[in-house]
């Protein structure tokens, strides 16, 4: 039998004998490894909660700017307003422009942080009172979300709001509602984040106040937009997570069918009939025939006279 393919059945031989060892006495189990977050999860505090919506049928658009003037017409009508995104007018909230149109249909949920106009002409003006909490003190518990420790809110006396209070009593989120639309005013949405919105209690508000009412008509997102998702190269995707083991098998067959191309320790990858050339009288005496057949011998003549130095 002809020796390299012995040496194939070796090799396979092998290979099988190691693949049911492996099999055999290694067991595979997982492992719960912390990793660190992508770079999308990273500038996005509000990532979990987009991805919920999505994948129960809302639509999400996403903006990093709001102003009242541009958005009218918009067919979204659950408006998510993040700390510093948004800009009213003094003409906007003076001449009633804004009641008007969350009247007309739209909720906005607006998050504050520092938004005087806004909570002089419309905070105010519907009897709130907008005051700070100290920041050592804990507002939770099992039962009650996660709310930002800054803003709380005071209401006057017969005003029917409905409001979400911490553990101290304190009115962490009012709701007016106003046609058919509703305003709700909030101080930084804790529980919507990331690492708030898995716990059950934080979900079930989050829910209540946005998955609930934008079943049909979407939801406006506006919010600081970062690089968004990572663009990944080809030699980024095979270094992934899980493609280590496949990428490093595939390099060492690479190499070991290059090795055996060049190397002829395991004989040849094709065979090749070797040309078997005339030797070199033959081929002198076949070109001195040519050349004597068409009168060609006086270029020697010529050339040995040039090397003896001959005239």
């Amino acid at each position: 039998m002809d020796k390299r393919i012995l040496i194939c059945i070796a090799i396979i031989l092998s290979l099988g004998i190691l693949v049911f060892l492996f099999f055999h006495y290694f067991e595979i189990v997982q492992i719960k490894e912390d990793v660190p977050p992508t770079k999308e999860y990273s500038s996005n505090t509000y990532l979990a909660l987009e991805r919920w919506l999505k994948e129960t049928g809302r639509h999400v658009q996403i903006n990093d700017w709001f102003s009242l003037e541009d958005y009218k017409g918009q067919e979204e009508t659950i408006v998510i307003l993040e700390p510093g995104r948004f800009s009213f007018s003094e003409n906007d909230l003076i001449e009633e422009t804004f009641s008007e149109w969350i009247k007309s249909g739209y909720n906005l949920i607006v998050c504050l942080e520092n938004d005087n106009i806004f909570i002089e002409f419309i905070i105010n003006r519907m009897g709130i009172t907008v005051e700070t909490t100290p920041s050592y003190h804990t507002y939770t518990d099992e039962n009650t979300p996660d709310f930002h420790w800054r803003y709380k809110f005071d209401i006057e006396d017969g005003k029917n709001y409905y409001t979400i209070k911490d553990i101290h009593n304190n009115i962490r989120v009012v709701q007016i509602e106003m046609g058919t639309g509703s305003l709700t005013v909030l101080g930084n949405p804790r529980f919507m984040q990331n690492y708030y919105i898995k716990e059950e209690k934080n979900a079930r508000l989050a829910w209540e106040l946005i998955g609930e009412r934008s079943n049909e008509t979407g939801v406006l997102f506006v919010r600081y937009i970062g690089k968004g998702k990572e663009q990944n190269t080809l030699f980024g995707t095979l270094m992934q997570r899980g493609n280590m083991l496949p990428v490093l098998v595939s390099a060492g067959l690479l190499i070991l069918f290059g090795f055996w191309m060049v190397i002829p320790i395991f004989g040849k990858v094709i065979e090749e009939k070797q040309k078997n050339s005339r030797p070199i009288k033959d081929r002198f005496a076949a070109e001195i025939s040519f050349l004597k057949k068409y009168k060609g011998l006086y270029y020697y003549d010529e050339a040995i006279k040039k090397i003896r130095g001959e005239k």
